[in-house]
């Protein structure tokens, strides 16, 4: 992978992306079941009810993207290699930056949830020690 990408050129290729997938769309190249995969990947990102929801700040729209990036990336491999190769050049993009850039999400995704996992381990640590600082100072008073 390449490290000088990170999550800010995933989000810079959206418009890209969802020109990619209205094109796939609306193309007599793809399979009914192909633009039923597309559809699922869209209506999982606009559901309520997802793996993490939409109402978590970042996390819940890397899960979307990240959902919508392997649709795309099941109905272009498994289009056939004239098909898929037409659309993605015409999208200037390649299978392999499609699946750098799931790993991207997917890795900021797990950042981003191991500093939340961080932060709440430390807020319940200096509550859990400032419970107890008052337990002591109300005990020591009732001697």
């Amino acid at each position: 992978m390449n490290n000088n990408r990170d999550i800010c050129s995933v989000i810079e290729k959206l418009p890209n992306y969802t020109k990619l997938m209205i094109k796939l769309y609306k193309s007599s190249d793809i399979r009914r079941g192909q633009k039923l995969l597309l559809s699922a990947g869209i209506a999982y990102s606009i559901s309520p009810i997802e793996l993490i929801p939409g109402i978590i700040p970042v996390a819940g729209q890397l899960d979307n993207l990240i959902i919508i990036l392997r649709c795309l990336k099941k109905v272009l491999k498994s289009s056939n290699a004239e098909v898929r190769e037409k659309y993605l050049k015409e999208a200037d993009m390649t299978i392999e930056e499609i699946d750098e850039d799931i790993n991207i999400s997917v890795d900021t995704l797990k950042s981003f949830g191991r500093g939340t996992v961080k932060v709440v381990s430390n807020t319940a640590k200096f509550t859990g020690y400032t419970i107890m600082h008052h337990i002591k100072e109300i005990n020591n008073k009732r001697i």
